[in-house]
């Protein structure tokens, strides 16, 4: 260093900005400058490197997932902070002076590790979507979002501790703060507490996973994610409602999307003066189309004339669709609806409809 300062005009040597001779502050400057090229050019490498790598896939099926990892600006903090530690202790400041930059070099480190292992649950969650979706099982759909949040919660608190650390908090009064006031804590946090044992039990007990049609109380939708405070269900009004996890403990979960088959029942109701050959050789006729359709149970249906009712001669159809959503639920009952109607038509019998007939009789 001290031949360092021989090439150096005495202008700098001797003159000061803020108590720091003003050799030592471009220097420190210089390391912040040669930090952030150092920096740029790392970032730049491992960004590209995870992108060719870990999410090569994930980035074909959807671009826009690059303004997720952006990692440039922690690891451009991060490098700066270890250029300044290198560098400080060389410049000759005072120990006051190395002391206070010393704590913000450090700071400037820490923050930056944070930022880049919060950023960096983004592209773990990425890449754990990306496999869960090649999977059979939606269970692993589920607890993605716990992991990645539970990665950001380890992360900050980490990032905490670190913090407390260099600056040099009395981290031994907080814990024992925290053990005295801990009844009062768990007393406040009751609900948050049964809401994390709410998201537990789903992921032990299963009782429906990312995309089943779902009735929770007075709730009915698609599920649409799993926190640790709630769980998100899109409802078929496109409303998305948070179901609270703790209501989960104690709820009947009425699990539609696990259905093997959807029941279909429904009355027929054709008029009174149709003969009964006609009334028999139509439930057969059902019956057939029944058996005919492609998405139909085969074993189980029931197709018989079941009731007289004011206006109707009642003929109930009971019959099970084996289909994997409600979409493709309405698409068969139009199908075979229309083909009930088509049946009815080509045998010549008429549906009924509400109707009363009234005799006025004539006295005298």
């Amino acid at each position: 260093m001290k031949q360092l300062l021989t090439w150096l005009p005495n202008s700098m040597i001797e003159g000061a900005f803020l108590g720091v001779a003003l050799w030592q502050c471009i220097g420190l400057f210089l390391a912040i400058f040669m930090g952030m090229i150092i920096s740029t050019v790392m970032a730049s490498i491992v960004t590209i490197i995870i992108q060719k790598t870990v999410l090569k896939s994930a980035l074909k099926s959807d671009p826009l997932l690059k303004e997720k990892i952006h990692i440039k600006r922690p690891l451009n903090i991060t490098f700066m902070g270890w250029a300044c530690l290198l560098t400080l202790s060389s410049l000759g400041v005072s120990e006051t002076v190395l002391t206070t930059l010393l704590v913000i070099a450090k700071m400037m480190t820490y923050l930056g590790i944070v930022w880049l292992g919060w950023r960096s649950t983004e592209v773990v969650s990425i890449f754990l979507k990306e496999k869960a979706a090649k999977t059979i099982t939606k269970f692993d759909d589920l607890l993605i979002p716990l992991i990645t949040r539970s990665l950001k919660v380890a992360v900050a608190i980490i990032g905490f501790v670190s913090i407390a650390e260099i600056l040099k908090l009395p981290l031994s009064s907080i814990i024992a703060g925290l053990g005295i006031g801990g009844i009062a804590i768990a007393m406040a946090a009751k609900e948050s507490i049964s809401n994390i044992f709410g998201s537990l039990t789903v992921l032990v007990d299963r009782p429906f996973s990312i995309g089943d049609w779902v009735k929770i109380n007075d709730v009915e939708g698609t599920v649409e994610a799993l926190g640790f405070r709630s769980t998100k269900v899109r409802t078929f009004y496109d409303s998305l409602i948070s179901v609270p996890n703790s209501v989960l403990l104690t709820a009947a979960i009425d699990n539609l999307g696990a259905r093997d088959y959807r029941r279909i029942s429904i009355k027929l109701g054709i008029l009174y003066n149709t003969p009964a050959d006609k009334v028999a050789s139509f439930c057969e006729g059902v019956r057939n189309l029944i058996r005919g359709h492609p998405d139909t149970r085969k074993d189980y249906f029931h197709v018989y004339f079941n009731d007289f009712s004011e206006s109707s001669l009642d003929i109930m159809v009971y019959f099970f669709l084996k289909v994997p959503d409600w979409g493709k639920e309405l698409s068969d009952r139009h199908e075979l609806f229309i083909a009930f109607l088509n049946l009815a038509e080509e045998q010549g019998i008429s549906f009924a409809f509400p109707t009363r007939t009234i005799h006025l009789e004539k006295s005298g």
